[in-house]
């Protein structure tokens, strides 16, 4: 008997001795469809098994012109109207099945379902209780929900013949409805409110999982075993992690010690070989696969992330006949790489691969700055398999201004499927489930889900990263697979350096993916020059209470300016500042207004001077262009700035216009 922790919860584990114990690939594509996805939905163990006989897509109110209308005016969000208010979503033929609906926007408009030509409608209910919880069953949590912006729904939707969708109102906007249709002889019930008793057991199984996604346990099996390594790795060094000569599956890795597989440590690269493979099913720096190139550790999901300070993926990763995974720590462009140190556990079966029903797992990482007009690639593989999970990082590169904002999430993701476009999503925080980046309590900031989430959000950092997984809905192809995303709002004309991973199974690796770096592997800030906007200042303390400051947002000498004034003859204004550069020195210029109500300046970091005090006096407004105050350091991406200003004859002015940092770059002997 073969004693083991797991980092997922229990009835995780559980599913696992189900699976491996007594379920039959054969068996899938063999039952009735609501159970068959609903059990899809809730054992990870069956994300290996190819989907034959059907066709994924997704029918979404993209702008059909290329334009970056994607349900803002409503146009496209229906393909006709049937009388007044009656807005027809979808007309979908069968047999087939809804397996994910998606909105940022439900609304309490009613939303009909009219299964298999049917006069009365089967579904019949507010837009907004697809989504909300307590609901009708099945339409309840945790299948369906809402955060980081967006709304969704997982449970099926089976029809054996059509299934038209209609709203009845005028505020239909953005909406995404991902469909399988089955082109083989599947047994399919059309979808009504009347479960049985397997239908409710596999619905409650399902949502055990999801529910419990987050939570550890521990499980017995002595079908299980294990091989344990206690890394030291040096630069330059490669480690064998472990080394299987006979068919099985990996059922689990865990990763201990969070400080090897943080953003720091992107050289620490992960690898691993399935059989005869020409190449590495996976290839990538350790970080990127737990969802952590930005620092944090924000991914708890059903298949990967971290618990606590423990780094998990549960992919299930099944072989033929030998497996071979091992460590390489890729010399970067620094002479101060540290000895990387963790404890990596790998769980595996001696259940081998069933080669007709089963395909192996693989990867493809990539990190490139995609050109003007080319959209970001994040998978191209030509042959047999199912897409099963990305993980992207996008970090803006635009000059000037662009720096300050994720404008580049207006993009659209395509998914070319045997050479058709099958789907167009609506937005790239939309493709991830989210809505409405930088809004408060809506994509802004990092929230995990069982299947999705947010991984980091920065406007001052121009910065996003997320995350989404397939169960049920994972997208299958017959000879080729295509994804990109879209950076900018139109042309793809948004300068941003990204990095990704996808998850497939298929039959061999992909010739799409990154060979690791030291230039591919460098964190994300390059920046050694930047200009701060003034919209992006934080103003965290004008003054003091006996001595108030305000403050207004203004046009002087036609350039933007923040104007500080107090009734005193001084002023005391702290700002914290988000930047995208490297930790350091940096000497800071300062674009400001001589005026007749001040008399000196001086910038302080905490407690300590910045330079000395300046003279700001003038019997006139004079701007005055990048002078410099002095060294400030950064830290974490983070600088707190104090101004003090002094006035004259009892109040003081003083008028800001922007700040300039420039690194300052130490030569080392």
């Amino acid at each position: 008997m073969v004693f083991i922790t797991f980092l997922a919860r229990v009835t995780f584990g559980i599913s696992v001795l189900i699976a491996l114990s007594s379920f039959s690939y054969a068996q899938i594509g063999k039952g009735d469809v609501l159970i068959d996805e609903l059990h899809a939905l809730g054992n990870i163990d069956l994300l290996p098994a190819y989907i034959k006989g059907s066709e994924v897509a997704m029918l979404s109110s993209y702008d059909r012109t290329g334009g970056n209308d994607d349900g803002f005016s409503g146009k496209y969000s229906y393909i006709r109207k049937e009388g007044e208010n009656r807005l027809v979503m979808a007309d979908l033929k069968g047999p087939g099945v809804i397996e994910r609906i998606w909105t940022p926007v439900p609304t309490s408009d009613t939303i009909e379902f009219y299964f298999d030509g049917e006069k009365t409608p089967g579904i019949k209910m507010p837009f907004e209780d697809l989504f909300s919880s307590p609901g009708k069953f099945p339409f309840q949590a945790p299948l369906v929900g809402n955060e980081v912006g967006g709304f969704y729904n997982y449970v099926p939707i089976p029809y054996k013949k059509s299934c038209k969708i209609v709203y009845l109102g005028d505020g239909l906007k953005f909406h995404q409805i991902q469909y399988r249709t089955f082109t083989d002889k599947r047994k399919v019930k059309t979808f009504s409110f009347n479960w049985d008793g397997p239908e409710k057991a596999a619905w409650e199984k399902a949502a055990r999982q999801w529910a419990g996604y987050h939570e550890r346990g521990e499980i017995q099996n002595e079908d299980v075993f294990t091989i344990q390594k206690n890394v030291h790795i040096k630069p330059g060094e490669t480690l064998k992690l472990a080394e299987i000569s006979e068919g099985g599956r990996i059922v689990g890795i865990t990763f201990d010690h969070n400080t090897a597989a943080n953003t720091e440590n992107a050289n620490l690269i992960f690898r691993a070989r399935w059989d005869d493979d020409p190449g590495w099913a996976f290839n990538l720096p350790l970080p990127y696969l737990l969802g952590n190139a930005f620092g944090g550790q924000t991914m708890n999901s059903i298949p990967m992330g971290f618990d606590g300070r423990v780094g998990y993926c549960r992919l299930p990763m099944p072989f033929d006949k030998k497996a071979f995974l091992e460590f390489y720590y890729l010399p970067g462009e620094s002479s101060e790489q540290p000895l990387l140190q963790l404890k990596v556990i790998i769980h595996y079966t001696k259940q081998p691969r069933d080669p007709e029903n089963e395909g192996r797992l693989y990867t493809s990482w990539r990190r490139e700055e995609p050109a003007v007009g080319k959209p970001y690639e994040i998978l191209d593989h030509k042959g047999h398999g199912h897409h099963v999970g990305t993980i992207l990082y996008c970090q803006s590169i635009e000059k000037e201004e662009k720096w300050f904002t994720t404008g580049f999430f207006e993009g659209d993701d395509v998914t070319i499927i045997d050479g058709q476009v099958r789907m167009h999503g609506t937005g790239s925080e939309d493709y991830f489930n989210g809505g409405w980046y930088g809004v408060p309590d809506r994509w802004d900031d990092s929230f995990s889900l069982p299947l999705h989430g947010c991984l980091n959000y920065s406007v001052p950092l121009g910065r996003t990263a997320a995350y989404r997984f397939y169960m049920a809905d994972k997208v299958n192809f017959d000879h080729s697979y295509n994804l990109t995303i879209e950076h900018g709002a139109t042309n793809n004309d948004w300068a941003v350096d990204y990095g990704s991973v996808a998850f497939f199974y298929a039959d061999k690796p992909t010739q799409n993916g990154c060979e690791p770096t030291p230039q591919r592997t460098k964190k994300f800030i390059p920046l050694t020059e930047l200009e701060v906007p003034l919209n992006f200042f934080n103003l965290q303390s004008l003054g003091f209470p006996q001595n108030p400051v305000s403050v207004n947002y203004r046009k002087i000498l036609k350039k933007d300016a923040f104007l500080f004034h107090s009734d005193e003859d001084w002023i005391y204004v702290k700002t914290s500042l988000e930047l995208p550069v490297d930790d350091g020195k940096y000497s800071l210029f300062l674009s400001y207004f001589k005026s007749p109500g001040s008399s000196q300046l001086r910038l302080y970091q905490r407690q300590a001077p910045v330079g000395e005090w300046i003279d700001i006096s003038s019997g006139e407004i004079q701007f005055v262009e990048k002078e410099k105050m002095g060294v400030i350091e950064i830290k974490n991406g983070r600088a707190a700035l104090t101004f003090r200003a002094k006035g004259q004859k009892g109040k003081c002015d003083f008028s800001l216009h922007k700040i300039y940092l420039k690194k300052e770059l130490i030569n080392k002997k």
